[in-house]
């Protein structure tokens, strides 16, 4: 009658599970002892009865790759990753070598795995989120960034640091409104987070728009951080773009002695150019393109001016 195994084959069965059982075990002494070669010859013993072991597979490959055998370790491993995927041991060993072999795709593919087992199992717990999120960050794959902050923002609301994390990736995807929005929130939450201050305060002088409003946000970002380059730059440049261009270049010329950039290069260029030097800003413009070769807009506005 179909469903059950007859007596002999329910035997068979059993004295199969047993042996492999015995291997295994045997397997797991030698690794106690430090013998892996002998280890490796158990847990194949074990395999050859019992294929879809995902602990023997898990357990072959660590000692493959514990004997720099990294070919068969991977194999292994990803065998052991298919017969539990819920389980992220195969996959930290997966990640290890890859990183030994500086293959950092692989190995970030494998992280990416782990973390989106441990996020599943851990929904509550925004570190994890943040750390899948800096991961995706690290890829480039912004919108899974963007994706996984969010979730930390339903978690931790009044998280200053992560909305402000959120401002700058929409920046990245060029989303300006939804940057503001968050840039703001995280000020309400913490009126003297730096990082959002001087943030929102280049993004005004970039669009040009609320330039005053844009000043004081990065003078109280400068009063966290006085010697920040990137803050005295942004203070800079919003004084440019009000025209008041004695200040720009004072605060530009004092961001330089803290942070040599090519973007201060080129924001003390545009100063003096405005200033009617054009000399000195051609000699600025010339020091950003060497610091980051190939941009054109600088090429251009160096070539108009020689020629005029």
């Amino acid at each position: 009658m179909a469903g059950f195994l007859s007596p002999a084959i329910a035997v068979e069965s059993t004295d199969a599970k047993a042996q492999a059982l015995a291997h295994y075990t045997m397997g797991l002494i030698h690794d106690w002892n430090g013998s892996a070669d002998e280890a490796i010859g158990e847990y194949q013993e074990s395999i050859d009865i019992e294929q879809d072991n995902y602990a023997t597979h898990l357990k072959l490959g660590s000692n493959y790759g514990r004997l720099g055998d990294f070919e068969k370790a991977v194999k292994e491993l990803k065998v052991a990753a298919d017969l539990n995927p819920k389980d992220i041991q195969a996959h930290y060993l997966l990640a290890l070598i890859y990183s030994s072999q500086s293959k950092e795709e692989k190995a970030t593919d494998e992280y990416e795995i782990i973390l989106m087992r441990i996020a599943e199992e851990n929904p509550e717990s925004a570190e994890v989120v943040a750390f899948l999120g800096q991961l995706y960050y690290a890829e480039g794959k912004i919108n899974q960034a963007i994706e996984q902050f969010e979730k930390i923002i339903l978690i931790e609301p009044k998280n200053a640091e992560i909305l402000s994390i959120l401002g700058s990736l929409y920046l990245e995807i060029s989303q300006k409104e939804k940057a503001i929005d968050f840039f703001k929130r995280s000020i309400v939450i913490d009126p003297i987070h730096d990082g959002s201050l001087n943030s929102l305060g280049y993004l005004y002088a970039e669009e040009g728009i609320n330039l005053d409003e844009a000043i004081d946000f990065v003078q109280r970002a400068l009063t966290v951080d006085p010697e920040n380059g990137a803050y005295l730059d942004s203070l800079g440049w919003a004084y440019y773009k009000k025209g008041d261009y004695d200040k720009a270049l004072l605060f530009l010329e004092r961001a330089e002695k803290f942070i040599k950039d090519p973007v201060v290069y080129d924001h003390i260029g545009d100063v003096y150019y405005k200033m009617d030097n054009p000399k000195s800003a051609v000699r600025f413009w010339q020091k950003s393109v060497d610091m980051l070769p190939g941009q054109t807009e600088i090429l251009e506005k160096i070539q108009d001016t020689q020629n005029n």
